[in-house]
């Protein structure tokens, strides 16, 4: 088998794990029963209302005659108000929770010494590739529950589901993918340098709010550097939000690019470090 071979084999041993990890150990049901508790309370008390109050044809003329033809309009196309509104409150609210969620890469194997037991037997690029995989496998077990919830709620409010909203049920949840490659590339090169899945996320949330300072302080002296916000992880969210369908896949450059840069930096991070 070639060098690429093992690899790979090795990254997928890993991923197997820690999807493994979270249906049969305890740590992984309760982060299952976690995740169930807070989407139980957006469904029923922020999805649910919302998806009715778009529903309204009162509240879409209401909308309009404020905010004029804007993209957010185009919330009102969605095949289901259900989606429409899992849109939004995903798009904003996914990223932040795979800061926490996917801390835990590397560093508590750092701090126990067992990455230097796996380091013997297999290269550091394949432990970084499969940790991340299996957090990536991990976060879409979660997406697609939570979205069956949505559609479970649609099909109840209209008695039945159509292809349509199948169809943009696919199309969210591709894009919700996308969408947190680029943090759960992150954190692994946040949980490569510390020992702590706390550290790691303090690390982050600092990290990102200072460059995004950085930046806008440069960009307000010289405006003609404006692109460089477009290039932050995550900024891509306000332009997915006025999108449906296919078209969303439009903006999916960005975060794939950055996904790659940063397991590497993560790679050369691990490979750097004294184990």
């Amino acid at each position: 088998m070639t060098t690429l071979g093992f690899t790979l084999h090795h990254s997928q041993l890993y991923a197997g794990f820690e999807l493994r990890r979270l249906w049969l150990t305890r740590r992984g049901l309760k982060t299952l029963a976690a995740t169930t508790m807070i989407w139980f309370f957006l469904l029923r008390y922020a999805i649910a209302p919302a998806s009715e109050l778009i529903a309204n044809d009162g509240f879409q003329q209401f909308f309009r005659s404020i905010f004029g033809d804007s993209g957010l309009t185009q919330l009102f196309a969605w095949p289901a108000p259900e989606l429409a509104v899992y849109w939004a409150v995903s798009l904003l609210l996914l990223p932040l929770f795979s800061l926490f969620f996917t801390a835990n890469q590397l560093c508590s194997d750092i701090e126990r010494g067992t990455l230097r037991f796996l380091a013997l037997r297999s290269s550091r690029l394949s432990i970084v590739l499969g940790r991340f995989s299996g957090q990536m496998l991990v976060q879409s077990c979660l997406i697609l529950l939570s979205l069956a919830a949505t559609l479970s709620l649609a099909m109840w409010r209209e008695g039945g589901i159509s292809l349509a909203v199948l169809s943009a049920a696919l199309v969210i949840a591709v894009n919700l993918f996308i969408v947190l490659l680029p943090f759960t590339a992150l954190m692994s090169c946040f949980s490569a340098l510390v020992r702590s899945s706390r550290l790691a996320v303090s690390l982050a949330i600092v990290s990102l709010g200072l460059l995004f300072a950085m930046l806008s302080w440069f960009v307000f002296y010289f405006p003609d550097f404006l692109f460089l916000l477009g290039y932050l992880p995550g900024t891509q969210v306000l332009q997915l939000l006025p999108l449906q369908g296919w078209q969303t896949l439009q903006h999916a450059v960005l975060p794939l690019v950055q996904t790659i840069v940063l397991l590497g930096l993560a790679t050369v991070i691990l490979k750097r470090k004294m184990l």
